[in-house]
């Protein structure tokens, strides 16, 4: 095993972290996405407030009930791309990726400071660890859900993680031939 791969176990679950590089261009590119979003939101909410300010709109009945429904309907999906960018940005910025297995579920961790991401999974629905052939890196299947982990990872390194993981976790699953989507 790799000696950048740590394992802890306790009584309770077994702790894998993962280490990843963090992929610059990516990042990049969502650290800007989100400052326009931010700015954005910050205009977007100035315009409104200087809009209703002033008092003298000229809008009034149904015309005033669309303006707001069509702010309202705005302001919904500029929040929820907010979210996806917000999300992006705090997966390309951790620089690990922690596994908690506990007998009932499967935790995967991105931290970012006392941020970050963290994904739950019911273990009875997890398959074992294999290869991605499109990714080249360590992946389970969960439903119809390919989960890749420890994307940066060089290939023997994932090869080890993935032995390491299905002898610890999976020994009585017989390995079987990869069938990527």
């Amino acid at each position: 095993m790799s000696e950048r791969i740590l394992f802890e176990e306790n009584d309770e679950r077994t702790k894998v972290i993962i280490p990843i590089k963090r992929q610059p261009l990516y990042w990049g590119l969502y650290t800007i996405m989100l400052i326009v979003w931010f700015v954005g939101a910050i205009w977007g909410l100035a315009a409104v407030v200087s809009f209703f300010r002033q008092g003298n709109s000229g809008l009034s009945g149904v015309y005033l009930g669309a303006y707001i429904f069509i702010l309202l309907l705005v302001a919904v999906l500029w929040f929820y791309l907010g979210r996806k960018v917000w999300t992006q940005w705090q997966y390309f910025s951790a620089n690990r990726e922690i596994l908690f297995f506990y007998p009932e579920q499967l935790i995967i961790r991105r931290p970012v400071s006392i941020l970050g991401i963290t994904d739950a999974y019911t273990r009875e629905h997890v398959s074992q660890f294999r290869l991605d052939s499109k990714l080249n890196c360590p992946a389970f299947d969960y439903g119809h859900y390919r989960i890749p982990v420890g994307m940066t990872l060089p290939l023997e390194e994932g090869k080890a993680l993935i032995s390491e993981i299905n002898s610890r976790f999976y020994p009585d699953i017989p390995e079987d031939d990869e069938d990527d989507y």
